[in-house]
């Protein structure tokens, strides 16, 4: 049977590149997301043919800009919003790719804590009754330091997901919350800090969190890409070749015990296909991935990560208005509200987008169980939902109005929910989730030190296209 061979009439799928590097073997990647697509772009490189099959009817995956419906050419991220400056991975490739960047400037936050509505200026006292003694006026940098850097030593480089055996006894089964109480931090901050850093500090394990702390430490610049992030998985579609991406293909079943591996999809018209290659990189997230008929099953351990590693809840709810009011109070950089609202954070985007435009773009960026709460509601109370809590703080918003636009993660068929949180007690699960199984590899945010990022997206697909290259069949 030929390799990508199938049982409809089609076009010769896997052009791949002249190289030879390859030796002429054949790739297929599930799923062209940013990690699906970096993975294929890599493996093009060193002389590979590519296949790409996606459910979808697009690419990007939770890279996804949304342009209709607003003005003066602004738009929505839905899914990914910034880049680090220690993302070096998004970085090289926007270079190779040609993209510009635009750095999100700094500026002062609106807090709504507790009722209270306030600017927290140098020295001043935070208006929160409870704080410890060393809490009261600091900063959240400040106290970020404390709490959080001053342990970076202990837990030494986890940049592969690897702490010592005692750091995982000690600290598996709590969560980053409790982590944050236990290096003293009083229960008046922890709804603070959750305001600013969002309500997944209560879920996450502290052992996840505390690995996107370490790797990213040095993040002292925020970047977003001119045009809208969408350009990168764009443009690395281009690279790719359309012809070699497969939309409407959803993946019912992989048979992984014979050489070649064997992928079954239903195309369009829910159609069987079959698809044999020399190697898979499965980019799917687990949750997607249950519904999958794996054939043999993978090692059991394998099996119950699938069937156990959750994306966190996110809803977006972005709001163009009139102008950029919060700027009269001399509010401004990315966050324009920090609060304890069910609307947690609101973030602008007006300055990456179109600076000369008088227009605003803002997000109110909620998760785990205020984005429960922001999805149960009708997709046409969600618009009101989010306004009559925002008027709590911005009383001006229903004016100020232009258009809305709504997502919520966990119902997105294709992902059913925004990124990984590895939750106590489930942090054997990270070697597990990205370990190959035969000529099967896996790739994607769920398997990177990065999880939740672009950066983790390419770091794992780089990775699986190098564990793919240097494969022994044993």
């Amino acid at each position: 049977m030929a390799l990508f061979s199938w049982t409809s009439t089609a076009a010769l799928l896997g052009c791949g590149t002249d190289k030879t590097d390859g030796k002429g073997q054949r790739v297929l990647v599930l799923g062209a997301g940013v990690a699906g697509l970096s993975a294929a772009h890599e493996l093009q490189k060193a002389g590979y043919s590519v296949t790409l099959l996606e459910g979808r009817e697009r690419i990007g995956g939770r890279v996804w800009s949304v342009r209709e419906g607003f003005q003066d050419g602004m738009f929505a991220e839905i899914g990914a919003v910034r880049i680090a400056s220690t993302h070096h991975r998004v970085l090289d490739y926007a270079e190779e790719l040609g993209l510009e960047l635009d750095e999100f400037p700094s500026g002062d936050s609106l807090y709504y804590i507790g009722g209270q509505r306030f600017l927290k200026r140098e020295g001043e006292a935070w208006p929160i009754d409870g704080l410890a003694d060393n809490e009261k006026t600091a900063s959240l940098g400040d106290l970020w330091g404390m709490y959080v850097q001053s342990r970076f030593d202990e837990f030494g480089d986890p940049s592969q997901g690897e702490f010592s055996a005692d750091l995982v006894a000690q600290y598996d089964d709590v969560t980053w919350a409790e982590y944050l109480r236990q290096q003293g931090a009083s229960e008046a901050f922890i709804p603070l800090y959750a305001a600013d850093n969002g309500t997944e500090v209560h879920a996450i394990g502290a052992l996840a969190w505390m690995m996107a702390e370490v790797i990213d430490k040095d993040w002292d610049q925020t970047y977003h890409i001119r045009g809208g992030n969408d350009t990168l998985p764009k443009r690395l579609a281009e690279e790719v070749g359309m012809a070699n991406i497969l939309l409407g293909h959803k993946v019912v079943r992989i048979e992984h015990d014979t050489h070649p591996v064997t992928v079954v999809a239903t195309d369009a018209n829910n159609k069987e296909v079959r698809f044999d290659a020399d190697y898979v990189v499965c980019t799917l997230p687990f949750p997607l991935l249950r519904d999958v008929e794996i054939t043999p099953k993978f090692p059991q351990d394998k099996m119950d990560t699938i069937a156990g590693l959750q994306l966190m809840n996110a809803g977006r709810g972005y709001v163009q208005t009139r102008t950029r009011f919060w700027k009269e109070e001399g509010i401004g950089g990315l966050r324009i509200a920090v609060t304890d609202t069910p609307v947690e954070r609101l973030w602008d985007l007006s300055e990456v987008q179109n600076p000369g435009s008088e227009k605003g773009m803002f997000v109110s960026y909620t998760m785990y169980k205020n984005a429960d709460a922001y999805c149960g509601q009708s997709q046409d109370q969600r618009e009101a939902y989010t306004l009559d809590h925002i008027e709590k703080f911005y009383p001006q918003i229903k004016a100020e109005k232009l258009a809305f636009y709504h997502h919520c993660w966990k119902d997105d068929p294709w992902a059913r929910g925004a990124w990984t949180d590895y939750l106590p007690g489930q942090w054997w699960m990270f070697a597990v989730a990205r370990r190959p199984e035969g000529r099967v590899f896996f790739a994607g945010e769920h398997t990177s030190a990065w999880a939740g990022w672009m950066e983790g997206a390419i770091d794992s697909g780089q990775r699986a296209a190098d564990e793919v290259m240097q494969f022994v069949d044993e």
